[in-house]
């Protein structure tokens, strides 16, 4: 029913958790592709040491991209539906159990996603923390072109609301049906927000259980904990770097980093492959650097000082900047707040060294159980 893909490369560290929590389920009725790309660690050990026959562990034959590596996992899966997660994240005990439950009896299949929580592993002298424990919410319905479109016009801001295979059940048919229209699923630099912006061309509609399945873990390495934590950003330039020569979207400014060009990139990309989802609706450029600045990708000063050589290569008006600037600084003041306040607190209950750990405490709360 179900593939579970990670793919990995030397974090046998945390990827022992990740595993155990995928494990701690009690259906047989899915599979968990490990796509190790070229690891030098004790990768290989981690995972013959579960000893399950759930596991199916790959190792690609050279160093690939990330996207690459998602591709050659994905060849491996044979779920009707996939699932991708990294290898820091984790599944909540018996949530997969509860999802295959419910994609058994669907006369369709359709996408299901699911609120996400955020735990972030120790790091240095810092401890771990769940950074975010979302609440359960009523299950709904997303109307995926709508809000794609809402992405488009926000300059990528909110890509993160619609489903992806990261962390969202995808039925395999829309994969294969977006394979087959483009060549490969996953393009860009970014396969999560490509794919969260492609899948509206095949899908219209994705169910949102309102009950969390897995989350987000990020760690030193991870890409994840370099958006929020500076010094990780190396691991960001290099992962870009061995895409080779990648070329970014024509009417981005190449005077900037690329990380501050590989989000809306991806946006851009999708919306010029599908045509018949995004037609006329025009991609905010003013609005996408305030969004890349809010991420610390470039400066809000080394935007206005650009504003020239900017202007040469897309449309700018700076005082739609300025506002969706202000819009952003204040929606992270109030997340900043909201954490210090409530989530943080709350968090301090399911306080463990490791994301398996974490999820364990949390499930055994009567708030997160089914």
């Amino acid at each position: 029913m179900l593939s579970i893909i990670i793919p990995t490369r030397e974090r046998a560290g945390t990827l022992k958790y990740t595993l155990a929590s995928v494990l701690d389920q009690a259906s047989q009725d899915y599979e968990v592709i490990i796509s190790d790309n070229v690891s030098e660690d004790d990768t290989a050990r981690v995972v013959s040491d579960k000893n399950d026959p759930r596991i199916k562990y790959y190792r690609t034959s050279a160093r690939l991209s990330m996207c690459d590596n998602y591709e050659f996992a994905l060849s491996k899966a044979r779920g009707q539906y996939v699932i991708i997660i990294g290898d820091d994240d984790a599944a909540i005990p018996g949530m997969l159990d509860f999802l295959i439950a419910r994609l058994r009896v669907l006369a369709e299949p359709v996408i299901h996603m699911w609120p996400l929580h955020i735990y972030d592993w120790p790091v240095g002298d810092s401890n771990a923390k769940a950074t975010y424990v979302a609440p359960q919410i009523a299950e709904s319905i997303l109307d995926l072109k709508v809000k794609a479109c809402g992405v488009v016009r926000l300059g990528g801001w909110k890509y993160y609301e619609l489903p992806s295979p990261y962390h969202a059940a995808i039925p395999r048919y829309i994969l294969d049906a977006l394979c087959e229209r483009t060549g490969r699923v996953f393009h860009s630099t970014q396969p999560d927000v490509f794919t969260a912006m492609a899948i509206p061309a095949f899908a219209d509609q994705a169910i949102n259980i309102g009950k969390t399945v897995t989350l987000n873990g990020r760690s030193a390495k991870s890409n994840g904990l370099g958006f929020v934590k500076r010094g990780a950003l190396p691991n960001i330039e290099r992962f870009i770097s061995e895409y080779g020569n990648y070329a970014f979207h024509q009417s981005l400014y190449g005077g900037t980093t690329s990380m501050a060009n590989m989000i809306p990139d991806a946006v851009l990309k999708a919306k010029d492959m599908f045509p018949e989802v995004y037609g006329d609706v025009v991609f905010n450029y003013s609005a996408m650097w305030a969004y890349i600045a809010r991420l610390n990708f470039v400066k809000h000063s080394n935007i206005i000082s650009n504003l020239i050589d900017i202007r040469k290569t897309h449309p700018f008006i700076l005082a739609e900047f300025l506002g969706f600037s202000f819009i952003h600084e204040t929606a992270a003041l109030r997340r900043t707040i909201l954490n210090q306040l409530g989530m943080s607190k709350r968090g301090e209950e399911y306080l463990a060294d490791d994301i398996h750990g974490f999820v364990k405490l949390l499930s055994q709360n009567s708030q997160f159980r089914r």
